[in-house]
């Protein structure tokens, strides 16, 4: 049995409806009302007053989509009575279609009373349309907006990858001027090269020291053999540790990096903290050519400090500390003397050593036994000739520093070992 009870006939004669016109109508407010929102209760008291014909409008609204949905569900009953052809069930189910669209038809009327849902329905989707209208306005501006903002992005890349190019060049470029004004003036360069010849002299000492304690030797036994070993080993650590390393002008002058690794107080924790720096590499090399094996295996009765240098350490022992403070003062003053090729030229820093065999001259040389000679009243040691350079001599610009030199009387007073 049918759920809906159909009306007299009387009542369907005074509605008539063509049901494929109405199903159309019907979707076109269903896709409506599923887009516009509900009026609420301040929206009614606006369109509608607070009510139609006496009743209240949210109620009627309610109720007519209510009957909609019935009136749906009976067009479908109608649609099935024909298959299969059932005469009975087609004139039931139109019955109940022409009962529905009646009470929608009564509706109709009591919301006529003072307005019109279909004209509300109509405004609202009025305003959907310019919504939408303005939505895809806003799409395709922000389609615009996206493509300007990708163009600045490879812009800004281009110009990115020109300002990483150009910024070593620069940063280089200050840094070097800066190191310029601080270490080429002929006055700085031959104060680091006295103060990096004063340590590496001093150095020379202790090492000396720690030889001829491990051989017994005697300083009086032969004074002259001794000055003679003591100033060829100065001469020998002279000439590598102050040699100019040309693997090195290339290296980058950072001001900073070398206004900290000179204020540290202990050189070795201006290596720790700069552990790849041009200074570290520097003690590593230095190190490894001036104290050979040989000279180590004497002082230590081992190879510890060499093995553990080797190996791209610095050991903290204070024999490699002493190592590294003239090791410091010599690559400032290799920095100083690149600083200062770079800027006046290869010819501006000389070192200067004096050819064996020469005769002595007092405005180029100095001897290093000079005062011991003439308190033995030996003479005048002009009359000598040079053994060899222990200290070279240095010239920047117009202004030098005479080298030091050991000398002997004749060349039958020269003594080889």
């Amino acid at each position: 049995m049918e759920s809906k009870t159909p009306r007299s006939a009387a009542a369907r004669s005074t509605t008539t409806c063509s049901v494929p016109g109405l199903v159309l109508g019907l979707s076109k407010l269903c896709k409506i009302t599923k887009v516009c929102a509900a009026p609420d209760a301040g929206d009614t008291k606006t369109e509608f007053g607070d009510f139609c014909g006496g009743y209240d409008q949210r109620l009627v609204i309610t109720r007519l989509i209510e009957e909609i949905r019935a009136l749906k569900s009976a067009y479908i009953k109608l649609q099935k009575a024909h298959i299969p052809y059932n005469p009975p069930k087609i004139a039931f189910a139109n019955e109940i279609i022409t009962s529905e669209l009646d009470s929608i038809s009564a509706l109709q009327s009591l919301c006529s009373w003072n307005g019109s849902v279909g004209s509300l329905i109509n405004d609202r989707w009025s305003l959907v349309q310019e919504l939408e209208a303005e939505t895809r306005k806003k799409d395709s501006d922000i389609v615009l907006l996206r493509r300007e903002l990708d163009g600045l992005k490879s812009s800004n890349s281009r110009l990115s990858k020109q300002i990483k190019r150009k910024l070593p060049v620069n940063k280089h470029e200050k840094d070097y001027y800066i190191v310029l004004k601080q270490l080429t003036t002929p006055s700085a360069v031959l104060e680091l090269f006295k103060v990096a010849s004063t340590s590496v002299h001093d150095f020379t000492e202790m090492i000396f020291s720690l030889i001829s304690s491990s051989d017994h030797c005697s300083h009086n036994a032969d004074e002259k053999s001794y000055l003679y070993k003591r100033y060829s080993l100065e001469a020998y650590l002279t000439r590598t540790m102050l040699a100019h390393d040309d693997a090195e002008d290339d290296d980058e002058l950072d001001a900073a990096r070398f206004d900290r690794i000179m204020r540290c107080c202990d050189p070795l924790d201006a290596l720790m903290e700069h552990s790849n720096s041009s200074f570290a590499r520097f003690c590593r090399s230095k190190y490894l050519a001036a104290v050979p094996s040989e000279m180590e295996s004497a002082m230590f009765r081992n190879l510890d400090v060499r093995a553990f240098v080797s190996r791209g350490g610095h050991p903290r022992t204070w024999f490699y500390r002493a190592f590294a403070t003239t090791a410091r003062s010599a690559w400032a003053l290799q920095a100083a003397v690149t600083a200062r090729r770079r800027c006046s030229g290869h010819g501006s820093v000389r070192m200067l050593y004096a050819r064996r065999g020469s005769r002595y001259a007092a405005e180029y040389m100095d001897s290093v036994v000079g005062a011991a000679d003439a308190s033995r009243g030996r003479g005048d040691v002009e009359d000598e000739l040079v053994e060899f350079t222990v200290t070279p001599g240095m010239k920047v610009g117009e202004t030098m520093v005479a080298c030091r030199v050991f000398l002997c009387h004749d060349q039958q007073d020269a003594i080889y070992f």
